[in-house]
């Protein structure tokens, strides 16, 4: 696998800066550009003057870790440069020059993954822990790198497949000697790792917004004033505003900061008879918003009740107009206090489960969810006696499970995906 470099540590100016060379010919690299320097100290921090085809760079620390001890499992040199932007570069281009690539985002992390150094689970947490906002992120990331969650979905894993052949056996030999105490006892079993699965998935639902900005929508019927509370949430005149009804037609988002993370604010089209093509398609549009969005929140103006999706937060506008509602995007009433229920809505407080650890990415949180659903629809199988269904959905709990961690050999498209959301240098 040939040899890639990136640095480490960011493009902006710091003090100091990593460039990280991986690949099985890293060593003879990292010599090039260090007066053919023999690398046989591993793990030490050695002084070495690194120059390029032009002349000396940087007086520098280099160490070197000899593969398998190794985070991606091969040869590396890593070089604690001063952090001039353009020295970091000119190092990156003289490792190029002598025969490595420029890493892809995520790269190294896929390396170590596909060398067995870690799974699936352990990969994510640690783009969560490079990306995390907040110390409790952080902290809550470290906690996935630990691996707590991979080893539950593999205890779990294995408990469902011996539940499995111990069905499939009954099936292929003598399904008319599973007595009631073998069924209620497979049945007990098979409810304690439903209910563990939901547990851990409920738990992923409280725990994603600290990792993937969740994304909160705007809707209700037209003249709510969805628009001009979109605008003071977010500071600025982002959205269009008129007292004419139906004048958003398409929907915007932006970033918003809240006092505990981030979001995803969406506003989107009112609802009501469309007048047009045009903007009815703005409506189509708003409604499957809805169901993309983590949160829901449901503006009424003066006079209006029209019922709010399931579990959607239901707000007052216009206060200036309607001394029952709760805000006014026009003389600012209210704004501040609505965008602390948010934050404190969506980002409750989280601990790492002792048992499952903590979830950091949406894929996680689906399979989870899979696993749980397809073990709930086994033991409905076991209560009715069908067998031959309570098999198939073991089988298929098992296979989200596999998949979670990357026991399933997944296929290169997802590890594309997977991968290309990291940063570049991890």
């Amino acid at each position: 696998m040939n040899s890639i470099v990136a640095c480490a540590t960011g493009e902006e100016a710091s003090a100091l800066a990593v460039v990280r060379l991986s690949g099985s010919d890293a060593f003879s690299i990292a010599a090039k550009l260090s007066a053919e320097h023999e690398f046989k100290k591993f793990r030490q921090l050695e002084l070495l003057l690194v120059s390029d085809s032009s002349g000396p760079l940087d007086r520098c620390l280099v160490v070197a870790f000899e593969g398998p001890r190794s985070f991606t499992g091969e040869d590396v040199v890593e070089f604690h440069l001063h952090g001039g932007p353009g020295l970091v570069e000119a190092v990156v281009q003289a490792c190029i020059a002598a025969g490595a690539r420029r890493a892809e985002p995520g790269e190294y992390t896929r390396r170590a993954y596909l060398a067995g150094k870690l799974d699936l689970v352990e990969a994510e947490a640690i783009a969560a822990r490079a990306g995390a906002a907040t110390a409790r992120a952080a902290r809550l990331a470290e906690a996935g790198v630990a691996g707590r969650l991979s080893e539950f979905c593999r205890n779990i894993e294995v408990e469902l497949t011996v539940l499995r052949a111990g069905i499939e056996a009954w099936l292929d030999f003598a399904p008319e000697e599973l007595r009631a105490e073998d069924q209620a006892k497979l049945v007990e079993r098979l409810g304690g790792c439903a209910k563990r699965l939901q547990k851990a998935s409920d738990l992923a639902q409280r725990s994603l917004p600290l990792f993937e900005a969740p994304i909160v929508l705007l809707a209700g019927p037209v003249n709510a004033g969805k628009s001009s509370l979109f605008n003071a949430l977010v500071g600025s005149e982002r959205a269009l505003v008129s007292a004419e009804a139906g004048t958003t037609r398409d929907w915007i988002e932006v970033d918003l900061a809240l006092p505990a993370g981030r979001i995803r604010l969406r506003d989107s089209a009112g609802l009501r008879v469309a007048a047009g093509a045009v903007e009815a398609a703005g409506i189509e549009r708003a409604l499957a918003l809805q169901n993309e969005a983590d949160l829901v929140l449901w503006c009424l103006g003066p006079g209006q009740n029209d019922e709010p999706p399931e579990a959607a937060l239901c707000i007052r506008t216009q206060a200036d107009l309607d001394p029952s509602a709760r805000v006014s995007a026009t003389t600012g009433v209210g704004i501040e206090e609505l965008l602390q229920t948010l934050s404190e809505h969506i980002f409750r407080q989280v601990a790492a489960d002792s048992e499952t650890g903590v979830i950091t990415s949406r894929r996680q949180m689906q399979l989870l969810s899979a696993a749980a659903e397809r073990c709930f629809s086994a033991l409905q199988a076991m209560n009715d006696s069908a067998l031959e269904f309570a098999a198939s959905d073991l089988r298929g709990a098992a296979e989200a499970l596999a998949e979670l961690t990357g026991t399933q050999e997944p296929d290169e498209l997802m590890l594309d995906a997977l991968f290309s959301q990291f940063c570049l240098g991890k």
